[in-house]
Formats: C-alpha cells, sequence, structure tokens
C-alpha cells in the first residue's frame, strides 16, 4: 500500500473487492466477504467525520492515516451503487517532499526552456494531461525552484483545490465554492496580495481563463493546468473559451503536455527481441526507417512485485509561443492546423518523447501506447 495512489473498496453481489493503484496499474490486494462490506464503510465514514447513516447520498471527507511509515492524508469519495457504497480513497503524503526540478525527468533542452520562460516571471506557462499525469508535482517543482532562486524578489500564492501537500515555503489558498471562493475568487483576491506569481489549481472555464491571462499581462507569472490531450489543442481550447485572440496570443508563453509512464524495473531488465511487425510500427511512428532498434522490458522480481516496473517516468511535449505560434492564435487556426506547422519544423510530440524513453530502456513501446492516443498526436 506504501506505493499506492488510490485504494478502490467495490462492493458486489459476491463481496469485497479491495484494489490499490500503483503507477496507474490496478493490483488486487483483498476480497472481503459481502458481510463486512457495511461494517467497513461505516467505520470509514466515522474516520472520515461523515454522515453513517445515510447511504443513498455521495459524500466527501479525509483521513489522517500512517501508510508505509508516514502520514498520509486520505482523500475519501463515497457513491452509492446497486451493490453498496463504493469507496475510493486517493492517497497524499503530508509531509512529501517537493521534487527538484531536474528530477522531475525532462529533457535538458526542455529544462533549459522552461527555465527562460519562468524567471522571466510575467505571462501565463500552462501545463496539460489527465488526471494523474503529474502535473501538480511539476507545478511545485516549478514553484519550489523560483523560490529557492528568487526568494528575495518574488511572491509566490497558490489557489488550490484542494490543497493537495502543505509545504510552508508559500502561501496556498484552499476553494471553498460553498461561499463562492472559486478559482477566479482567488486570482481576483491573490493579485491584491502583491505577488510575482501565482499558481492556479486548474483552468475551468472562461471567468478563470479571462482572469489568468489578465495577470499574466500585467507582470505577473501565472502557472497553471488544463485538461488537453496535447500542448497544441491546449492552445485552441482557450481560443474556444471565446477569450480574445490577441489577448491570449499576447499572454500566453509556453505549454507542457505530460504523461507518466510505468519505469522498466531496473533489477530485472533485459533485452528483448523485437517483433519484426512491431518494429516497422516504431520505425514508422519515428519516421526513422533505418533505425536499428533495441528494447527492453523487465522479467519481473521482488523488488517490483515480478510486475516488471517500478516507479513512473515522465513523457512531455514542449510548446514555445513564439511569434508564428501567435500568428496561429490570432488566425484562430485549429488543433491539426498547429501541429501540422509545429512537425514542419521537426517539434517532437509527447510520442516522440515516449519512443525516444522507451528505445533507453526506461519504458516499454507497449507502454507507451498505453499512456498515448495516437489520435492525439498525428
Amino acid at each position: 500500500m506504501s506505493r499506492a495512489s488510490d485504494i478502490h473498496i467495490e462492493p458486489n453481489r459476491e463481496g469485497v473487492r479491495v484494489r490499490f493503484r500503483i503507477d496507474g496499474v490496478f493490483h488486487d490486494a483483498a476480497y472481503l466477504p459481502v458481510e463486512l462490506h457495511d461494517q467497513l464503510v461505516s467505520r470509514i465514514k466515522v474516520l472520515g467525520d461523515l454522515l453513517s447513516h445515510r447511504r443513498e447520498i455521495v459524500q466527501e471527507g479525509r483521513v489522517r492515516v500512517p501508510v508505509g511509515g508516514n502520514e498520509s492524508d486520505l482523500r475519501i469519495s463515497v457513491v452509492p451503487t446497486v451493490a453498496g457504497e463504493k469507496v475510493v480513497g486517493r492517497v497524499y503524503s503530508v509531509h512529501a517532499a517537493i521534487s527538484d526540478l531536474n528530477q522531475i525527468g525532462y529533457t535538458g533542452s526542455m529544462l533549459r526552456r522552461l527555465r527562460s520562460i519562468m524567471f522571466d516571471l510575467e505571462g501565463l506557462f500552462l501545463l496539460c494531461g489527465p488526471s494523474g499525469s503529474g502535473k501538480t508535482t511539476t507545478l511545485y517543482a516549478i514553484l519550489h525552484e523560483i523560490q529557492r532562486e528568487m526568494d528575495a524578489y518574488a511572491s509566490i500564492i497558490t489557489i488550490e483545490d484542494p490543497v493537495e501537500y502543505e509545504f510552508g515555503k508559500w502561501s496556498q489558498m484552499q476553494v471553498n465554492r460553498q461561499v463562492g471562493f472559486d478559482f477566479a475568487a482567488g486570482l481576483r483576491a491573490s493579485l491584491r496580495q502583491d505577488p510575482e506569481v501565482i499558481m492556479v489549481g486548474e483552468i475551468r472555464d472562461r471567468e478563470t481563463a479571462e482572469v489568468a491571462l489578465h495577470a499574466g499581462l500585467t507582470g505577473h507569472l501565472v502557472l497553471s493546468t488544463l485538461h488537453a490531450g496535447s500542448a497544441p489543442e491546449t492552445v485552441t481550447r482557450l481560443i474556444n473559451m471565446d477569450l480574445e485572440p490577441f489577448v491570449v496570443a499576447s499572454a500566453l508563453t509556453g505549454v507542457i503536455a505530460q504523461r507518466l509512464l510505468r519505469r522498466v524495473c531496473n533489477g530485472c531488465r533485459e533485452q528483448i527481441e523485437v517483433d519484426p511487425n512491431k518494429a516497422s510500427l516504431i520505425k514508422r511512428l519515428m519516421r526513422e526507417e533505418e533505425r536499428e532498434l533495441t528494447m527492453y522490458a523487465g522479467k519481473g522480481c521482488e523488488a517490483c512485485q515480478f510486475t516488471g516496473f517500478s516507479g513512473r517516468i515522465p513523457v512531455a511535449e514542449f510548446l514555445d509561443v513564439d511569434e508564428e505560434v501567435r500568428g496561429m492564435i490570432l488566425e484562430k487556426a485549429r488543433t491539426s492546423e498547429i501541429l501540422r506547422m509545429l512537425l514542419g519544423r521537426g517539434w517532437n510530440t509527447l510520442l516522440d518523447d515516449g519512443l525516444g524513453k522507451a528505445l533507453e530502456g526506461l519504458t516499454t513501446f507497449e507502454e507507451v501506447l498505453r499512456s498515448i492516443s495516437l489520435r492525439e498526436v498525428l
């Protein structure tokens, strides 16, 4: 359980299935008698300060529990199903260390481009990807480096939903929609706090996007996330929010799209033969028909619980908003048009980064295709 990011308690007619999500993949942990379900869920509700007698409503809470020798917050979600209440707990380490930006897993070129943007302390910079793709970890790493390198010059404030980790290195605000304090309200309030850097957990609507763009144009660095499949799609998502293209083109400085892929276990990694059909597909995807391919996989060992994988690595694509991209924003270009232009000048996609890491032996080709939809990058 110490490596689990989520815990699922799923009732059915025969019993209660307990599963852990580890490195993005489910693993069965236990199968309990159906008679234990109500007692287990009631105990979780009590610990999470929820209404134990209400079984027909959706409830959310939090429990502080020891996990792997450390304190962790368990964010609880309870929903009614036809077989009984299903419980999902997301695990957050209370005393998690902030990742160093150099250890995130970005290429040297990507880190140099990112630092050139973030130390300018102005504009809107976005990360995109699905839930669980490491966006928050990356944002915290960026904030930590800014705080470490520019503490005397930069005031940092964040608006989060929820505050996943409490670090004490900058001011963190928690969204509370019950009193009207959403991301947009938090952004407006933060602008009156004399900040240089503002992190907004997510841009979900036009109002939040407008305030974020305005802040980026008035001498602040705004960091946020957006749910989109790729960096080019992030640009068009902003345009499709009915925002003024000139404002988007002026404020947006860059976009990173990322995914997390399972890392091949170093303890049992071995070179494997590549099927000729698979090799042909990989070469076509890499646009390198003559390349010699060397692939690796983990055969499974005790260290990786016989999965062949241990931990995760990011794959990413970095979109610099330069004059050519700004011109396409002003023209309200489609995602496919932006992507075509970028590929024409040799831009590296998520797929390119993933395939490169597979050839380095860091992950597998199957893991790349599992995590990256070809429709998003082709």
